[in-house]
């Protein structure tokens, strides 16, 4: 991907009905249909509360999400399609309840495209395993009423390990492991809660990264944003879940390699655009929920602004036009 830096374009929106044509593929699709059936409960589903949760020893955070892409900051008419998923077991240490949010985790994602690039062919994390601490999470940043809570809580302070594996004969010398080190912010408010005007969505990370598809000496620090901001008609039906919004992207990294320091346009850039996305009420419940979180359907329209070092040659398109569906399952943040 030619848009955000490498972690980050591997945790951003996209599917396509493109992707499905081989049978592997069917049954990842078959695989993720069965968890979010067995997530959803029987009486309805809930959105996530702002504010953070407590909840049992051990969690299942999920997301899945996908589209087609036009351009993909790549080329005139690439029209890929694209489907990833990020999904956590998560092991709860004591003392959680009367400080803070920390324990191990496993991790489980992948990347599949209608391309055969490499970016798009790849079990990210076949598995990986990792530690993560919530250092907002405490008890006086639980209550309904903490905007620390609120806004700070989901901030995680992470460090995994994770092997790779691009598919495909001709990317068997890629690389087969990644390092990962630093923080991450990822919150979703009223998504799908009808009763309010606005609804937001922001992803930022500060890590260390050691690897990416073309090297294992990759060893840069990635800083990268993402923020949706939408608005809607409260009180209207399915009305109300139709609803535009604002986007902005961004990522500013560089590539070490022994001896130079190189920028690479496609992750140093800032992206805007706007969209309309269809985001349906799931019952809002006062403790989350462990089922479906968070669920849209979207189409949306990218330009890069600005290159923040090398600018792309001329035949690289500079916008993007995408469609997609996006699925969460549990709350991404304890």
């Amino acid at each position: 991907m030619k848009d955000v830096a490498a972690a980050e374009r591997r945790r951003l929106h996209s599917w396509s009905a493109s992707v499905l044509g081989s049978s592997w593929l069917w049954h990842m699709v078959l695989c993720v249909l069965a968890l979010i059936w067995e997530a959803a409960p029987l009486n309805g589903v809930a959105q996530a509360d702002p504010s953070v949760k407590s909840s049992g020893a051990v969690t299942f955070p999920a997301n899945f999400d996908g589209g087609f892409r036009k351009t993909q900051f790549f080329a005139p008419n690439y029209d890929t399609g694209v489907g990833q998923w990020d999904s956590r077991v998560e092991l709860w240490l004591p003392p959680r309840r009367e400080r803070f949010s920390w324990g191990p985790y496993v991790r489980i994602a992948g990347i599949a495209g209608s391309q055969s690039d490499a970016w798009q062919n790849e079990w990210i994390s076949a598995p990986g395993a990792g530690l993560q601490l919530f250092p907002f999470s405490g008890p006086r940043f639980r209550g309904e009423h903490s905007a620390v809570g609120a806004w700070l809580g989901p901030l995680r302070a992470f460090g995994e390990y994770n092997f790779n594996h691009y598919w495909g004969s001709s990317n068997t010398w890629r690389p087969r492991n990644q390092v990962l080190s630093g923080f991450d912010y990822w919150k979703a408010a009223h998504v799908n809660d009808l009763s309010r005007a606005w609804w937001t969505e922001i992803w930022n990370g500060l890590y260390w990264q050691s690897s990416n598809e073309f090297t294992d000496r990759y060893d840069s620090i990635v800083f990268a944003n993402s923020v949706r901001i939408g608005a809607r008609a409260p009180g209207r039906g399915m009305l109300s879940a139709l609803t535009p919004y604002l986007l902005a992207q961004s990522s500013r990294t560089k590539y070490n390699k022994p001896g130079q320091t190189t920028d690479f346009y496609w992750e140093n850039s800032f992206i805007g655009g706007g969209g309309m996305r269809v985001a349906p009420s799931l019952h809002v419940g006062p403790e989350g929920s462990r089922g479906i979180t968070r669920f849209v359907v979207y189409g949306e329209y990218l330009n890069t602004a600005v290159y923040y070092g090398p600018v792309a040659p001329p035949t690289v398109p500079r916008y993007d036009i995408r469609v997609g569906v996006g699925v969460s399952i549990a709350d991404w943040f304890k």
